[in-house]
């Protein structure tokens, strides 16, 4: 596990277009702005 980024944000988009492809592919973020997609829960 000392390989795993650990940090708080890892999961959010560094670059504009980033955010918009995950936008694309999983709709608008969650509250805690995670793209989780139609199927998954939080």
């Amino acid at each position: 596990m000392d390989q795993v980024d650990v940090h708080p944000d890892v999961h959010r988009a560094t670059e504009e277009d980033e955010e918009q492809v995950l936008q694309s592919l999983y709709g608008d973020p969650d509250p805690d702005g995670i793209y989780r997609g139609e199927d998954e829960e939080s």
